[in-house]
């Protein structure tokens, strides 16, 4: 009883202190007032005339003004013109303090996720130095380099940037060019120096680990253009993706997406799409690799399949005969064509139309070149009447906006992917052309014969179709007039789809039907010399 006696007086003193403590720091906080827009130019100038803590604070409330609970300041903060926080921001990614460093990084990458932005700081004024402050820190291999290849990936999805970005070679001031290969600085060489020096176990999650998983997510858009490619493919990064799929111990199917082996598997597709760097590939080793993914039948299968088909694979690599490989491809450009993804697989806008296409004229293409000459030929599994049906919608839109008077075509030209489709064509010939069994004649085959004939024909004469686009479709479109007469079943219904389609789009019907008719003649001579003459030869106007 004494001991609580004399403990409980100073128990009660003790809550006393720690409230007006905790008064006072109430009190305290409460006179710290939010970030406004309006306090930009003041942090901003003590960003760049500060250092140490006091930048940093200010730093801190540049990120809190952009944080995930005031995205509508994104935007105005950086295309307003009001303020420059673009600069500041980057020259903070230069600092030896870990703390300004860090907080640049994370509102740099809130700042790169409006697409209105990603213009402003991959392509304005500013470029060059948040590029090359990004491009710095993961060069240094500091902690925040992952940050900053996920501040470079946000902006590479502006396709419109990704050569660009990929182009940064910094120099010495005064100093003469060099070419991003021939620079160790360039970005592209420290992309490839972080994937080299990678150890092959990295712990998940680590710094190491997560820089290399975004530097591959980064690599994954950059890839998109030939250009980029070509570059990448005189670099060990082709390499050292391929050794990414060879060396995970997880299967496929336990590969979530943004995961290290999701982006190296899309790297792989996106560099097999173009001559420089599929040959990096193939000497990696990637179809050896990637081969027994095809039979995953998900999105990894689907992003196998598309890549060993670009990387010229075997037909009987593909597995059962090449029928999950011809269905995952056929249905993705029919997705891709109706604006719409696939549930729990992809969305729309991840996979482009020229994409799915070339990949599906190569797998045409290897099925083709293992004909033996004897019984069905191997494209009968890819030449489905909704499929051929498919080419020539591809096709025909492209023609239509091209001959359409004046600008109000609602159809885009899609040059690459009417070239792909059309050689998807010619190679499946063999199989479009099987007759009939019993074979029969058939007015039908010859109607469709004469209108898709025509209607390549028109393709192969448009300004700027490419000379091998043109000699397919001018060989595809006599093959398919000289099969007129008998019954061509696939062409038929593949001919029928395409029309209605043409109806349901309101184009017109008319358009690629052949116009060579007879002239009907009497002893008068020729009926339809003038629109104005009947049926019976006699005048119905008057000729002035």
């Amino acid at each position: 009883v004494f001991v609580i006696c004399n403990i409980y007086p100073l128990l009660i003193y003790i809550f006393q202190i720690r409230s007006i403590m905790t008064e006072k720091g109430s009190s305290k906080a409460s006179q710290i007032k939010p970030p406004q827009l309006d306090d930009i130019s003041d942090l901003v100038e003590t960003m760049t005339q500060e250092v140490g803590e006091k930048s940093a604070a200010a730093t801190k409330r540049i990120y809190e003004l952009c944080d995930v609970g005031h995205k509508q300041n994104r935007v105005p903060m950086v295309c307003s013109g009001k303020w420059d926080v673009l600069t500041p921001l980057a020259k903070c990614l230069t600092q030896e303090s870990g703390d300004g460093r860090h907080l640049a990084c994370l509102a740099l990458n809130n700042l790169s996720i409006p697409t209105e932005n990603k213009r402003v700081m991959a392509l304005g004024p500013c470029s060059k130095d948040v590029i090359g402050g990004l491009c710095k820190v993961i060069a240094e291999d500091k902690q925040e380099s992952y940050l900053c290849c996920i501040c470079l990936m946000n902006l590479s999805f502006l396709e419109a940037s990704i050569t660009t970005i990929l182009q940064h070679s910094p120099v010495e001031d005064g100093s003469h060019p060099l070419a991003p290969l021939d620079n160790e600085n360039s970005l592209v060489r420290v992309l490839e120096k972080l994937l080299v020096n990678s150890p092959s176990a990295s712990k998940l999650g680590s710094g190491k680990s997560e820089g290399v998983r975004w530097a591959c997510g980064l690599i994954k858009n950059l890839a998109k253009s030939e250009e980029n490619a070509e570059l990448f493919g005189k670099t060990d990064i082709p390499r050292c993706v391929v050794d990414n799929l060879r060396n995970t111990n997880a299967p496929p199917s336990r590969w979530t997406s943004n995961s290290l082996e999701d982006f190296s598997l899309f790297v792989v597709l996106n560099l097999a799409q173009w001559k420089e760097s599929r040959f990096a590939l193939a000497e990696a080793g990637a179809v050896d690799v990637i081969k027994p993914i095809m039979a995953e039948g998900d999105l990894q299968g689907l992003k196998a399949t598309m890549a060993c088909a670009f990387l010229e694979a075997e037909w009987s690599d593909f597995p059962e005969g090449g029928a999950p490989a011809s269905k995952a491809i056929s249905d993705l450009m029919t997705n891709i064509v109706e604006k719409k993804g696939k549930d729990g697989q992809y969305a729309y806008g991840v996979f482009k139309l020229y994409t799915a296409t070339k990949a599906y004229r190569d797998l045409a293409s290897s099925a083709k070149a293992a004909d033996s000459g004897e019984g069905e030929s191997n494209t009968k599994v890819l030449a489905t009447p909704s499929a051929v049906a498919l080419c020539l919608q591809i096709i025909s839109d492209l023609v239509l906006a091209a001959t359409d008077d004046g600008e109000s075509s609602r159809y885009v030209p899609d040059a690459m992917s009417a070239e792909y489709s059309t050689g998807a064509l010619e190679k499946m010939l063999p199989a479009i052309l099987q007759v009939s069994d019993p074979p029969r004649k058939s007015i039908q085959s010859e109607k469709a014969a004469g209108e898709i004939g025509s209607m390549l024909n028109t393709y192969a004469d448009i300004a700027g179709t490419n000379p091998e686009a043109k000699a397919s479709a001018k060989n595809t479109a006599e093959q398919i007039k000289n099969a007129s007469g008998s019954a061509r079943p696939i062409l038929e219904i593949a001919h029928d789809l395409w029309t209605q389609y043409r109806k349901r789009e309101g184009q017109p019907l008319d358009q690629f039907i052949s116009q060579e008719r007879g002239i009907e003649v009497d002893e008068s001579g020729p009926l339809d010399f003038l629109p104005c003459v009947s049926r019976n030869g006699t005048a119905e106007c008057t000729i002035l």
